[in-house]
């Protein structure tokens, strides 16, 4: 097994997609999620940006050599798989055995109960793209009459604030990628930014064990100005 490549200082050690002979393959699910890549004892970051049970595109700094077998890992779940292809920060991997995509959305070898925190995100983002329907768990439809204290609320809210906020900026990558929106819409794409900054101190201030420093540490004058006005 090769040592991992820096594809962008190496401009020979990239390979275009293989004949058309070569791309028959499984219906594949357009993503953006985190993972890494073991190979020969070295490791580096990679998104996942579209998926199918026996292959995968994937996207990172660095790859094995073209033939090389290499692990794929995310969260609690990994496979085997050959590097088939690279062009640029993009490669190209086939599995040794069949995967089951869902599972590599939530990141779990299977689904017990409502998706949380980056697992959550995933879906979402998944959901985004593909436009399946998401794979969260419906809220359970309230018992007339309860009244229940929550705990942690805030904390909760927090969270959730935080989740909308990464979202939106998955979103907004994808708009961006778009040179057309870019040119049509780029003061409203700087709004969408700045509206993804507000979220991410609000849910900064509400987890705040002193929430006056953290008011005071937020950049943005205009925002701590409104928090801190009688």
């Amino acid at each position: 097994m090769c040592a991992l490549i820096h594809d962008r200082s190496i401009e020979e050690a990239v390979s275009p997609p293989p004949p058309a002979a070569l791309q028959a393959r499984a219906p594949r699910t357009n993503l953006f999620l985190s993972a890494s890549i073991e190979a020969d004892d070295a490791s580096a970051p990679v998104r996942i940006r579209n998926l199918s049970e026996t292959g995968a595109m994937i996207e990172g700094p660095a790859f094995p050599a073209i033939g090389s077998t290499l692990k794929l890992h995310r969260m609690e779940v990994d496979v085997d798989a050959r590097l088939v292809w690279q062009a640029g920060p993009r490669a190209g991997i086939h599995f040794a055995g069949t995967i089951t995509v869902a599972e590599w959305v939530s990141g779990k070898r299977a689904a017990s109960g409502p998706l949380f925190g980056q697992t959550r995100v995933d879906a979402i983002q998944a959901t985004i793209r593909t436009g399946t329907a998401p794979l969260v768990a419906p809220h359970p439809e309230p018992v007339p009459g309860a009244v229940a204290a929550i705990p942690d609320l805030e904390r909760h809210l927090a969270e959730e604030i935080a989740l909308v906020r990464r979202s939106l900026e998955d979103m907004g990558d994808v708009m961006t990628d778009d040179p057309i929106v870019v040119q049509r819409h780029h003061k409203l794409l700087q709004t969408f930014d700045l509206s993804c900054q507000v979220l991410d101190h609000i849910a900064r201030i509400l987890t705040a064990e002193d929430r006056g420093k953290a008011v005071a540490a937020v950049g943005m004058d205009e925002l701590r100005a409104r928090l801190t006005r009688g």
